[in-house]
């Protein structure tokens, strides 16, 4: 799939970003109980589990730093957790327990495991298919992720749907917030992941899957831009709860070009008139700053965590965006952020006055993905 290019950011940070991101994923690796090399979110012991999204994210931007056989291996020990109804689950635990809600175990968020969860495990897939070409592999998974991806409520018009009287978690970095109605992010990785499956399965030459998993993505496709806020000139979470400008959501609807060239620059010249309301020492808010998200599945207090936090996950994205309108302002955003990681060791989330979970993979990760060393 054709996504905006890296930001080409000074040589030298683009290695101290590598080379700490290889030694934080050394320090997430654990063992599972039967034997399986597991990738922990973090390498302070703060998340004990593989996680679906996280391990996603860990492969998608560094995968080439961690052995294929351990993908592969994390792979099917996910997929050992798949719901009979079809849900993979959102993280499981070293003795092999699977966990399909976000929180506690005994306090499960949502109505319904999260809706991110099936589109990530297709990215995964892909993901490791193309960095072995060991495309058998993949597709023998991929057939066991078609149940995962009709488990998703997903509207005749493509759009992925979140009941507002029971409402569930649309994507994990957000899994407090209580998004209803259509959702914006969401249904862009769910038209990603029928993408990728139906590419995935032309290249195996299986053209009635393929043409069906095209089908679905052209649907999914042609009803996103009804999340277009054209007087904003950026895209909003969700068309009931949360009706908000999502920053993340909308500069990865930029990055892999889901938007238009017009809107991909107006979303970059938003970001970058938007710097002091969003950034903070390179992490990024989800939304602007003194905006709150309006309805909550978990009380958090504001300018904390999901509810006004800063984040490393979306700096890429916001960055490879920014780069349409003004390269300069989004290599200045990745090396801050480089900057940061060295100093405060890669936290999950910061604000003024605490940083929380150092060591968090998905933050380097989505950070040297989104990036490349300058040529001299």
């Amino acid at each position: 799939m054709k996504s905006l290019p890296p930001v080409r950011i000074n040589r030298e940070k683009y290695y101290q970003l590598k080379d700490f991101t290889k030694s934080v994923l050394a320090g997430c690796r654990h063992v599972a109980d039967d034997g399986t090399p597991l990738y922990f979110p973090d390498a302070s012991g703060h998340y004990p589990a593989l996680w679906t999204r996280d391990f996603c994210y860990m492969v998608e931007g560094a995968g080439s730093l961690i052995p294929a056989q351990e993908i592969l291996a994390g792979i099917d020990f996910l997929l050992a957790g798949q719901r009979e109804d079809g849900f993979i689950p959102d993280r499981v635990q070293a003795d092999g327990t699977p966990i399909y809600f976000p929180g506690p175990a005994d306090q499960p968020i949502g109505a319904l495991p999260p809706i991110d969860n099936q589109f990530m495990m297709v990215k995964l897939i892909c993901a490791y298919s193309r960095l072995t070409g060991d495309y058998a592999g993949a597709l023998k998974r991929l057939d066991r992720v078609w149940a995962a991806m009709d488990a998703v409520p997903v509207e005749a018009d493509g759009l992925v749907l979140v009941d507002r009287n029971a409402p569930s978690v649309e994507y994990g970095f957000t899994d407090t917030v209580a998004k209803s109605g259509k959702v914006f992010l969401g249904s862009v990785l769910h038209w990603e992941a029928c993408e990728l499956l139906a590419q995935t399965y032309k290249t195996y030459e299986r053209h009635d899957e393929a043409r069906d998993w095209f089908e679905r993505s052209l649907k999914a496709h042609q009803r996103l831009l009804e999340f277009w806020d054209d007087g904003v000139g950026m895209f909003r979470s969700a068309q009931q709860d949360c009706r908000q400008v999502d920053v993340w959501a909308s500069a990865y609807a930029a990055v892999m070009r889901v938007a238009s060239k017009t809107q991909s620059e107006r979303i970059g010249h938003w970001l970058a008139r938007s710097w002091d309301l969003i950034v903070f020492k390179g992490y990024v808010r989800h939304l602007q700053k003194g905006e709150y998200w309006k309805r909550l599945l978990v009380d958090v207090p504001q300018d904390t965590y999901q509810n006004g936090g800063y984040w490393a996950v979306p700096t890429g994205w916001v960055a490879q965006t920014i780069a349409l309108v003004n390269e300069t302002a989004a290599v200045k955003l990745c090396e801050t952020l480089v900057d940061s990681f060295l100093k405060d060791g890669g936290c999950e989330w910061i604000n003024e006055q605490q940083c929380a979970v150092p060591g968090y993979a998905a933050s380097l990760t989505r950070l040297l993905g989104a990036t490349q060393g300058r040529k001299k």
